[in-house]
């Protein structure tokens, strides 16, 4: 059908760093693992990955992505979600194929994670007292989750039987982690290099680490000052909050704090690397993820 090719033609040019493919590419031939194989499950990560970013957009009503409009505007929303699931039928479909019900078992995993994950994010929409805790777990389900799978499939392909805990999956999860933090970070810090408005995590009511940092820092007027604005954004006005936020942050040296737990787990994850035996694997590994890794503290 037309809607089908226009969706699929959306998913392939939409950009992006193509960063689960990648890691589960190069990180599977640091252990030399059949390029065919690494391919296929690359691109059906992405796939997995490319249908919840549909869903996605329609959840939070996103008009942009990448500073270019979102499938959910361009075909409307039930294109999109009837597009996002045929997208993920179609994967899971090609995924069967492969004939290795482990492999299954890594998709499925990450696929109920993924929903879980967003119904987590959703009930705790406009919660100033989301915990931790409670963020870390959207974190893990909403992002970590498909590293942590690059890095299971790269298990299993090598024989491992306990996939789920082996030194592969351990650093698709850091990297992961590592990988939401560092926007959750630069949406209050450099918004830039992640094409998009700063402080969208406040206006949509989502509570991440440096709010957690600033609510901690924070004096008690502060705190009710916070409170005032966040019920201010809630009813839709955002422009008062857009001015202060940023003031209290520098305040407090929230970048300086984010950026000094962000560096901390960097260290960890290049040591991780660095246990990969194939060097070249690895050194393209290390090259291609250290654009995305270094954030300098202010």
């Amino acid at each position: 059908m037309p809607i089908l090719k226009q969706l699929q033609r959306y998913v392939v040019t939409s950009g992006g760093k193509r960063i689960r493919p990648l890691f589960i590419y190069y990180l599977g031939k640091a252990y030399r693992l059949e390029n065919a194989e690494l391919i296929r499950l690359g691109s059906l990560l992405e796939i997995v990955h490319a249908a919840s970013l549909l869903h996605d957009d329609v959840v939070d009503g996103a008009e942009e992505r990448r500073s270019k409009p979102t499938g959910a505007k361009l075909f409307g929303n039930k294109a999109v979600v009837l597009g996002g699931d045929h997208l993920l039928s179609s994967g899971l479909q090609a995924l069967n194929n492969l004939g290795n019900p482990q492999y299954m078992a890594v998709f499925t995993d990450a696929i109920k994670a993924l929903s879980a994950a967003e119904l987590l994010q959703m009930q705790q929409h406009f919660n100033l007292k989301t915990s931790r805790k409670t963020h870390a777990e959207v974190v893990d389900g909403k992002t970590a989750v498909l590293f942590r799978a690059a890095g299971a499939l790269v298990a299993i392909m090598r024989g491992q039987g306990d996939f789920y805990r082996s030194e592969t999956a351990e650093l698709g999860l850091a990297f992961g982690r590592f990988f939401q933090y560092r926007d959750d970070y630069l949406d209050y810090f450099d918004a830039a290099r992640l094409k998009k408005r700063g402080l969208q995590d406040f206006s949509n009511g989502i509570v991440t680490a440096p709010l957690h940092i600033l609510l901690q820092a924070a004096e008690k007027p502060e705190q009710r000052r916070i409170e005032a604005l966040w019920r201010a954004v809630e009813a839709g006005d955002t422009q008062q909050a857009l001015k202060e936020i940023p003031d209290l942050m520098a305040k407090h040296r929230v970048a300086f704090k984010c950026s000094a737990d962000l560096a901390r787990m960097q260290r960890d994850i290049l040591a991780g690397l660095e246990a990969l035996p194939e060097k070249a694997p690895r050194e393209r590994i290390r090259a291609e993820f250290q654009k995305i890794l270094a954030v300098a503290p202010p």
